[in-house]
């Protein structure tokens, strides 16, 4: 059904047409199995994280010009919103995925991946996506700065929100230049669960809503078990993190082991300086552990990092350069990087500020990656 609705809005002049030019040899090379990587079959690449997809926001047409075409490019990234594809069931089209197939379709007809990040409340407090008719029939909280939130492991919000995943994958994983596609199980496309916890009284305010590390964790690989049971086709991927910010706890160790085990690949969004800074005892401090896992797991999922926020080319705090976090991530087994747009157009626009002192480290940095991940046998 989804390749209908696509050939038929293409058709009628809605979608341009994602096979009106041959794609570029950077593409095939993403899409071909890598021999470079430690799971050569699964996706691969440096991706670009949320380009702009209007005409009127700013820097779009420096995309399309110098990154959709890029040999170093494999793809992009784009975060969907619950709420903009989900009318309700009482809707005569429950689901309409028309904001998506037009944001992905240039990408697609320049030949490159694209990549889906699901979520359902943002890092904010404006930025709740839950349909009106779910938020009617779920327990929530706000605290601090975060946005309306639900009792993500609270029913029926699982039932409910596992309705929307079977739909989204019948429909996007048979959709030409899908690469992956993570459901965000938390907080954006993550897995934990309130956005600014630390805010005073919002751990509280949390643990008395009956919230526990326990059932957070069992609600977390039920709903991977669930992504499983729908044998899908398309490569899935899942977010670790810890439940509060600085505490260690168990849950990314069996979040990675339960997804592992299912075919589903890990993650983390949180790619910092902190992370190749050594401990005392000389080993690398690892944002919710994930080195240790990303050792363990390597070569049986693939494996993806995200920048906890535009790098710094400077090398500043907290997330520094990637002249030093994507050669320290290869070596960690990364295979997918989801790098923000501003960071591509430090390293090939022109037309941007930071570009004149910059952009020679990181072309060379994002070309020496891209020999490693973006390459085919």
């Amino acid at each position: 059904m989804a390749i209908v609705v696509i050939v038929a809005a293409i058709g009628l002049g809605f979608l341009p047409n994602p096979f009106s030019s041959s794609p570029s040899g950077s593409a095939v090379q993403c899409r071909a199995p890598d021999p470079k990587v430690a799971d050569p079959s699964a996706p691969h690449g440096l991706f670009v994280l949320s380009p702009p997809a209007g005409t009127r926001q700013p820097y779009y047409a420096d995309s399309v010009q110098f990154l959709q075409d890029n040999p170093v490019v494999c793809g992009a990234d784009f975060w969907v919103h619950w709420s903009d594809v989900d009318q309700g069931p009482s809707s005569p089209t429950q689901y309409n995925w028309t904001s998506v197939t037009s944001e992905i379709a240039p990408w697609v007809s320049a030949g490159k991946e694209v990549n889906l990040i699901f979520q359902t409340v943002g890092y904010g407090p404006n930025q709740s996506w839950i349909p009106s008719y779910v938020r009617s029939q779920i327990a929530t909280i706000q605290c601090g700065g975060s946005p309306v939130t639900p009792l993500f492991w609270q029913p029926p919000y699982p039932q409910l929100y596992q309705s929307f995943i079977r739909a989204a994958l019948e429909h996007f994983e048979s959709t030409p230049g899908i690469g992956y596609i993570r459901f965000g199980l938390g907080t954006g496309g993550e897995t934990f669960p309130l956005y600014d916890v630390g805010a005073p009284g919002c751990e509280a305010a949390l643990n008395a809503t009956g919230f526990t590390t326990a059932n957070w964790t069992d609600y977390l690989l039920g709903m991977l078990d669930f992504e499983h049971s729908l044998a899908p086709r398309v490569q899935l991927m899942v977010a670790l993190n810890n439940v509060f910010p600085g505490i260690p706890d168990n849950v990314s160790e069996s979040v990675a082991t339960r997804a592992a085990h299912d075919g589903i690949g890990f993650g983390s969004e949180g790619l910092e300086e902190s992370n190749v800074d050594l401990n005392a005892n000389g080993t690398a401090a690892c944002r919710g552990g994930y080195c240790k896992f990303f050792n363990e797991f390597t070569e049986e999922v693939p494996l993806e990092l995200q920048t906890y926020s535009a790098s710094q080319p400077n090398g500043s705090a907290p997330t520094g350069s990637l002249t030093t976090l994507l050669p320290w991530a290869l070596a960690e087994h990364t295979q997918i990087f989801e790098l923000y747009f501003v960071d591509w157009l430090t390293a090939f626009d022109p037309n941007y500020p930071a570009y004149a002192a910059y952009h020679t480290d990181y072309q060379a940095v994002l070309a020496s990656a891209a020999a490693v991940v973006g390459e085919s046998g």
